[in-house]
């Protein structure tokens, strides 16, 4: 008897506790922001911190999904002020009914000019309490972070939801960087530097403009549409992309075009003496997307044209990778293509203690690029 009396108490205590939870909170009342935008704090705004006068204060603005139903508008825009993130979201209550859930971002934009002071502070407050997943996308605006977050959405229902779409596997359809926080942070490490998508507004539209150069955490450069192609094929980041071309020929007639290319990279490195002497090999493989010629003649009635075509975008690539080489050596001296890596673990010990100050723009780097044409779209 006692020991069915004993179940019978399990059995109920089993039932209350699991009938419910006591912290139940309705998903109404919670704010899950989609996507946070980073800044330097305006002047002239105002602050709960007493604490401006002395320390550079950073604006923190979210988009926020409204998920109750009939609600006027799909999101709304909050921004706060504090001496870092974390206290800058320690303000939302302040304003925001309901909790504050950050950890669902997908998201983050760093206005340029915050990015210039560093990102690794900002850090804190994702990697601590707040356990935002590392799959965060990173990117840098033009201007002022919260102006992207402000521009008018039409076929989405957020500004959230179009930036998880436009950063998510960037590269995956175009020759564009993409950062996650995961990557950011192994970038920090001996010799590497990180590269980040840069966002500008256009006619009312959010759009790439290009690439961020950090030395570390702090933004130092950028590199345009164009530059990125290069940036990216000589960091060895597998992307799939048109390339034009134009051929001339000697009777001043042009044919041109555009191919559909998969880049992939080798590097070797070599050491003699005090220099070191990088080899890259770049190799493209690609479709015949388009070209514009005389109507009526195949490719089957002119075998060197496919050649003429592989050749020429070999030469251009080539080109435009040594211009860029020149223009991270002498401007940027970081390296943003990410080969000292392969030098650091042959000679570690040696290199180690200067690899990310006066290294990369004293060594020697060579590329090379090789264009095969995998498919013409044509039949014999």
């Amino acid at each position: 008897m006692p020991k069915r009396i004993l179940l019978a108490l399990i059995m109920v205590m089993q039932a209350v506790t699991l009938s419910g939870c006591w912290d139940y909170r309705d998903i109404n009342t919670v704010a899950f922001p989609q996507l946070g935008a980073y800044d330097l704090h305006e002047d002239g705004e105002t602050s709960v911190n007493s604490l401006s006068q002395d320390i550079q204060l950073i604006d923190l603005t979210v988009v926020i999904p409204n998920i109750a139903e009939n609600v006027e508008s799909k999101f709304k825009i909050d921004k706060t002020t504090g001496i870092l993130i974390g206290n800058a979201r320690g303000q939302k209550p302040y304003q925001l009914p309901g909790g504050y859930t950050p950890g669902v971002a997908s998201s983050i934009i760093i206005g340029e000019d915050l990015a210039a002071t560093g990102i690794n502070k900002l850090n804190e407050a994702l990697t601590r309490g707040a356990l935002n997943p590392h799959t965060l996308n990173y990117a840098i605006s033009e201007g002022r972070a919260e102006k992207i977050l402000r521009v008018p959405v039409k076929d989405y229902p957020s500004m959230g939801v179009y930036m998880r779409l436009l950063l998510r596997s960037a590269d995956k359809r175009a020759f564009i960087a993409t950062t996650t926080l995961h990557q950011f942070e192994v970038d920090q490490n001996p010799g590497k530097n990180p590269i980040m998508p840069l966002l500008t507004i256009k006619n009312d539209k959010v759009k790439f403009s290009g690439t961020a150069i950090l030395k570390k955490d702090k933004m130092i450069g950028r590199a345009d549409l164009e530059e990125t192609q290069y940036l990216l094929m000589l960091r060895g980041i597998k992307c799939t992309a048109s390339l034009p071309f134009v051929l001339n020929n000697y009777d001043n007639l042009s044919e041109y075009g555009s191919v559909n290319v998969v880049n992939k990279r080798k590097v070797k490195v070599e050491h003699d003496g005090d220099k070191f002497i990088f080899n890259i090999s770049i190799m493209l493989e690609g479709e015949l997307t388009e070209i514009d010629r005389p109507e009526g003649i195949l490719f089957t009635e002119n075998e060197e044209l496919i050649h003429d075509i592989e050749a020429q975008i070999s030469s251009d690539v080539t080109d435009k990778c040594k211009r860029f080489l020149k223009k991270m050596q002498g401007e940027y001296k970081v390296d943003c293509i990410d080969i000292s890596k392969y030098a650091l673990a042959k000679w570690r010990k040696e290199l180690e203690p200067r690899i990310d100050e006066d290294f990369i723009e004293n060594v020697v780097i060579n590329v090379n690029v090789t264009m095969k044409m995998k498919d013409i779209g044509e039949e014999n």
